[in-house]
């Protein structure tokens, strides 16, 4: 049994295991990131890949590569391999990325991550997918008039709790005869899970029924040829949205498009796609304002823009958000994990974690093996225990945010209370317009990242603890890069989030003073005496380097530039 044990002051990717260690697991490494079979031809792959090389593939070359096809980023890989993330690139700058190069005809050195699957595809390494109603091995049932493809949907064994979303859910597909649903939520919340069962309580009352996941990016082209030559493969005369939507109004079919956020571009507020994703927005238009008597189900972390504008509890559009589950299936969770149900705490547990399954399937056996199932005794401690699986999900979750959206995220965790937009627009050290932080603050919640709170009719922002726990440690991380970057060059020249976020508030009250200063100033004051302590300087020393530069200037706007570095000991 894993156990998933909160570590302070070391962050996961900053753990190197020795290369024994890493590579222990076979079937571990033998089972990531299988769909990438669904579109390539990996077998020809591997072979040319160890004739470009002259040496045999390695298990864990295999897995990056299966992943990279996925469009999984190097960091993502490292976490799924447990190797730290230098060490990983390092290797595959030694080893796979040559022989990529090799095998695509590229430039020795040019290759990056992203370019991987356009290279490839070129090259000829792209799977067509057969139809699959004629492959024997394939997911699809034919049963009288009914067609069904699972294709890449999960196995789902154990479901807890939400009868009455699921009814409501049903409620809106079947009988409102809702044209496109989308069912968002953060990583690890139970989406696909709840998705899974709905269709399984009601695919019988479509005529054609297809899942489709779309963690490789898909481009839209491919994506409408795919559903076509399942949907309609007798007759199909067109590729195109126009011609799927021809067959959505001949039959009533149910189409599920699992992780949609991928075909979303990183680093943008909420609704740019991907290149070749475009004619995404077109799809999601004119399926949900169409005639047509099918229904189009979206499950992601992103709440597509067409879905928000449009979405009405009156109008063939709707959105779910999938919050944590209720008492009653938090609790079954919990006992199908060796709780009886009446532990002392176990409320509060549920509560702390917003009932958040994947939190509490990690936490649970944590409590199991170290606490002896004693709830009480875990909720003494002060820090709530993320996990691996967790860590990992809400690291890809927040890798996709733009700059901004994660300042935002930063100033929320430090704050640790509701806080206004009026309060955000004032503290933040801000060169863009008020409209731009809202625009932030309506991308934030559509990712499902931020929860919204009304006190004395104002409008508050604010992370649930899960989010919170996470962001914070991510903020002591950036912050202690600039901290060691300050004692090895001796200047100030690396400084970001020193200058535009406050480590400790003035006036905030003692309770959350005292918090900051357990959970980032500390920390981070720690991490400099360690950094100075490898740079052979006294800290008196740097103290007078610094100031004799005289780095610290006035800027627009708040600077928090030297009220940090006084906290931390590099300032007067």
């Amino acid at each position: 049994m894993n156990i998933f044990i909160e570590v302070h002051d070391t962050h996961l990717c900053d753990r190197s295991p020795p290369s024994s260690v890493m590579l222990s697991d076979h079937d571990h490494i033998e089972g990531l990131f299988p769909e990438a079979a669904q579109n390539w031809d990996l077998n020809r792959l591997y072979a040319d890949l160890q004739t470009a090389s002259g040496k045999e593939i390695k298990p864990f070359e295999k897995a990056c590569l299966r992943g990279l096809l996925c469009r999984y980023r190097p960091g993502q890989l490292a976490f799924k391999l447990a190797w730290t993330s230098g060490a990983l690139r390092v290797e595959l700058n030694k080893g796979l990325y040559r022989s990529l190069e090799a095998i695509a005809d590229q430039p020795i050195n040019t290759l990056r991550w992203e370019k991987v699957p356009e290279w490839l595809e070129a090259r000829g390494y792209k799977a067509q997918r057969q139809s699959l109603h004629n492959t024997a091995a394939a997911s699809q049932v034919n049963l009288g008039a009914n067609l069904v493809d699972w294709g890449e949907a999960p196995n789902i064994q154990t479901f807890y709790g939400r009868t009455e979303e699921l009814a409501k859910l049903e409620q809106w597909i079947v009988r409102d005869r809702c044209h496109l649903l989308a069912i968002c939520g953060m990583g690890g919340i139970g989406k696909t899970a709840l998705a899974v069962k709905l269709v399984e309580n009601m695919q019988s009352q479509f005529d054609c029924f297809i899942w489709r996941s779309l963690r490789g990016a898909q481009p839209t082209a491919q994506l409408i040829a795919d559903l076509l030559q399942f949907l309609n493969s007798s007759q199909q005369t067109g590729c195109g949205i126009s011609d799927l939507l021809e067959v959505l109004r001949q039959k009533r079919c149910l189409i599920v498009l699992d992780d949609f956020e991928a075909t979303l571009q990183d680093g943008e507020l909420v609704g740019v796609y991907r290149q070749g994703c475009e004619a995404h927005a077109e799809l999601l238009q004119r399926v949900g304002s169409e005639r047509h008597q099918s229904s189009l189900i979206l499950i992601g972390r992103e709440q597509p823009k067409e879905i928000s504008m449009h979405q009405g509890e009156d109008q063939p559009i709707r959105y779910y958000k999938v919050n944590g589950l209720q008492r009653q299936g938090a609790f079954e969770l919990l006992r199908a994990r060796g709780f009886t149900g009446s532990e002392n705490g176990l409320e509060a547990l549920v509560q702390q974690y917003r009932g958040n399954p994947s939190a509490l399937r990690i936490v649970a056996g944590t409590i199991q093996e170290l606490f002896n199932g004693n709830v009480s005794e875990f909720l003494k401690q002060t820090a709530l225990a993320l996990g691996d699986v967790l860590r990992t999900l809400l690291y890809q979750q927040f890798e996709r945010l733009s700059k901004l959206e994660k300042d935002v995220l930063y100033w929320l965790a430090i704050k640790h209370r509701p806080v206004s937009l009026s309060t955000l627009r004032s503290e933040m050290n801000l060169q863009t317009s008020g409209s731009e932080l809202i625009n932030v603050l309506e991308s934030l919640r559509w990712r499902s990242l931020i929860e919204k709170v009304s006190e004395q009719d104002e409008v508050m922002f604010l992370l649930e603890p899960v989010v919170m726990k996470y962001v914070n440690r991510q903020f002591v991380d950036e912050v202690s890069k600039e901290i060691t970057a300050i004692a090895a060059q001796q200047n100030l020249k690396s400084i970001n989030l020193l200058q535009s976020h406050v480590l400790v508030e003035d006036h905030a009250p003692d309770s959350i003073r005292a918090m900051q200063i357990r959970l980032v100033l500390k920390p981070i004051k720690d991490k400099l005496h360690k950094a100075i302590a490898q740079s052979n300087i006294e800290l008196e020393s740097l103290r007078e380097i610094l100031a004799s530069q005289h780095q610290v200037q006035p800027t627009e706007g708040t600077s928090y530039v030297e009220v940090n570095l006084a906290l931390i000991g590099l300032w007067w």
